[in-house]
């Protein structure tokens, strides 16, 4: 596995077992490749017996499924009738879109469960670009031999971790898969450029989002204008929740409205506004209530 192409075919047939059968010595893999063969080992995987899961009850239209689904349909023709496929998967290794390459391995893929409604993380099929680049959170390229899974080691991948732009967490994964001898370098381009142009479309829906939060904010009957006392109802785990929730505001440095959950099932708005004349943020979070909560935060 590796952050830029690599060109070379991989490690040698059978080198999974011999790994498994405590024969591996020198440099035979990449430490990253060793290190998920490991996690696989540790998991009680065997090269034979991997198989993805089928899950049923799926939300087809979560968040990161709605930013990618106009990546993937501007891309569908770039992809149609050429030897590879590209995925999109959540956070937990789900597949959940697929563009289809030539018929032949579409065929393949769809032998060993890379369709959606199949869960491919690393811990159900070892080794691969789309599972094991959610478990580094780094791009991931698995070359032929690298895979863990017998029936994968005839297809070298690609995978991208796909970050939400606000919140740095990740979000899923973009992968592109082709047949060993047809892989290249534009297979890490394709990957690096719909990751890119999914997140784009994250941070695009955040805003949208945020501006409809503060629309609602300010059709309030008090249009926003709240008491100055601090509710003595709230637990030091909430205040500690408003407070952190604060600080991520003021560390944006621009206005936003979020909704953040209490644990006695109340709902907080913190709504953070520039100071005119300042760099400072001031933060204010208004409990459903309509109590004030002052949380700390500026700068």
């Amino acid at each position: 596995m590796a952050e830029g192409w690599d060109d070379g075919g991989g490690p040698d047939e059978k080198l999974v077992e011999r790994f498994l059968d405590g024969k591996l010595t020198g440099n035979d893999v990449r430490a990253a490749t060793l290190y998920s063969w490991r996690r696989c080992q540790e998991a009680g995987l065997t090269p034979s017996t991997v198989q993805p899961r089928l899950l049923g009850d799926l939300d087809f239209d979560c968040g990161v499924v709605r930013a990618a689904r106009p990546v993937f349909e501007r891309l569908r023709t770039v992809v149609e009738g050429t030897p590879v496929s590209m995925f999109l998967g959540d956070a937990s290794g789900v597949m959940f879109l697929r563009n289809e390459g030539e018929p032949a391995l579409r065929r393949t893929l769809d032998a060993v469960g890379a369709a959606p409604g199949f869960r491919f993380a690393e811990a159900d099929m070892g080794t691969n670009a789309f599972g094991s680049a959610l478990v580094e959170r780094r791009i991931c390229q698995v070359i032929g031999n690298e895979h863990f899974a017998e029936e994968l080691r005839g297809l070298t991948g690609v995978g991208v971790p796909i970050r939400h732009p606000l919140s740095g967490r990740v979000n899923g994964v973009i992968s592109v898969v082709g047949p060993n001898d047809t892989a290249n370098a534009e297979m890490m381009v394709l990957a690096r450029r719909s990751a890119a142009a999914v997140e784009r479309r994250l941070f695009e829906m955040a805003a949208e989002h945020e501006r409809a939060l503060t629309e609602e904010f300010l059709r309030t009957p008090d249009g926003g204008v709240a008491t100055a006392s601090t509710p003595p109802d709230l637990c030091r785990l909430d205040r500690l929740t408003l407070e952190d929730a604060a600080v991520r505001l003021v560390a944006q440095g621009r206005a936003a409205v979020v909704k953040t959950a209490l644990s006695d099932g109340r709902t907080a708005t913190l709504v953070a506004q520039p100071i005119i004349g300042s760099t400072a943020i001031a933060v204010k979070a208004w409990l459903a209530d309509g109590q004030e909560a002052r949380p700390n935060g500026g700068r």
